[in-house]
């Protein structure tokens, strides 16, 4: 039996010459690999890993989102707005601040502290300026006590405040004082030209005015320009506009907390022991309110910046008092004639709020 033919072997298939290297022989050519480059070595056995793809949910690939281009066809980022600074909800906290600011502090009662021996003594002494410090200290007390009541209720409203006043920060520093000239320049305009008459102070400002001639200037600092404002902004501002916000529109607070700012300073007139309350004396704490009140709700409902803008307008009037009124009168005992203007710029910017 025979067996099948085998095919005949077919001769092996001739591979083209390699094309010589236009740029010359390889300098690695023949080199043990791990001598050779990285893009003359083979590829590692299984081949090389592959890059990750992100594939996390709202998330893309550097190569798969769309191009951004400034003006041009991507979502134009978000524009950084001016943050609110939450001051919150009423609480029974608030109110039973609110009694013990009205009942103790307006009233007067926190006079009662004078009963105490030491503050006593001062009270009755028969020399004035003792007994204008012994009235100072009774007022640190009182403003002392409600300040630390006002930063326990309002501590982190006050924080939020202090990180919302980072927005703009310098436009906001920038126009504390151009918002103090302008209030100036109109009072002195409404007072000397819309009413023709001079500049009255409260009987509250006289009594500040006759108890500064008693007190340093750095412990007037401390009680009228940072404790006084921030105790009179946690009730004026914080309470009655940011947190009345909540239920009523925030201009009609603004406008209720400009109406009762200057009330504050003509107790003794609401009381029937003066009769300092006209229209001449109130402008200045008017305008005063109005521009607290609209700085604190355009930054935001922000207690910091309002505190700020309050205590500016009460270091400037402190500085007057102490250094700018002095040399007034003496200017005006040597020229009579600048005695209208001059007289009527050192009070309208000495008057503390």
């Amino acid at each position: 039996m025979t067996s099948p033919q085998q095919p005949p072997e077919q001769p092996p298939e001739q591979q083209p010459p390699p094309i010589p290297n236009p740029y010359g022989p390889d300098p690695q050519q023949g080199q043990p690999p791990e001598q050779q480059g990285p893009y003359q070595q083979s590829p590692p056995a299984g081949g090389y890993p592959q890059a990750p793809v992100q594939q996390a949910q709202g998330q893309q690939a550097p190569w798969q989102q769309p191009p951004q281009f400034a003006g041009g066809w991507g979502p134009a980022p978000q524009r950084k707005r001016q943050r609110d600074s939450e001051p919150g909800r009423f609480t029974w906290w608030d109110l039973g601040a609110s009694l013990f600011y009205v009942l103790g502090f307006l009233s007067g009662l926190v006079g009662l502290v004078g009963l105490l021996p030491p503050l006593a003594e001062l009270l009755n002494s028969d020399d004035a300026a003792t007994a204008q410090f012994g009235t100072f200290l009774i007022n640190a007390i009182g403003y002392g006590v409600l300040a630390l009541i006002a930063v326990l209720l309002c501590g982190r409203a006050l924080w939020r405040s202090i990180k919302a006043f980072s927005y703009l920060w310098w436009l906001k520093l920038l126009l504390i004082p151009v918002g103090w000239f302008v209030m100036m320049v109109l009072n002195v305009v409404f007072v000397l030209f819309g009413l023709g008459s001079q500049p009255q102070t409260s009987a509250n400002q006289e009594a500040i005015t006759a108890m500064l001639d008693a007190v340093p200037f750095l412990g007037a600092v401390v009680v009228l320009a940072v404790l006084g404002p921030l105790v009179e902004e946690f009730f004026f501002r914080h309470l009655l506009v940011g947190k009345l916000s909540r239920h009523i529109n925030v201009w009609i607070c603004g406008a209720i907390s400009v109406v009762t700012f200057p009330l504050l300073h003509f107790i003794p007139a609401l009381l029937g022991a003066s009769d300092d309350l006209t229209l001449v004396s109130v402008v200045p704490y008017v305008t005063m309110g109005i521009l607290i009140t609209v700085g604190y709700i355009v930054a935001g409902r922000n207690l910091f910046y309002a505190w700020l803008i309050h205590a500016f307008n009460n270091f400037v009037s402190l500085l007057v008092a102490f250094f700018v009124q002095p040399w007034a009168e003496g200017v005006l005992e040597d020229y009579e004639n600048l005695d209208s203007g001059l007289a009527t710029l050192t009070v309208l910017a000495s008057i503390i709020g």
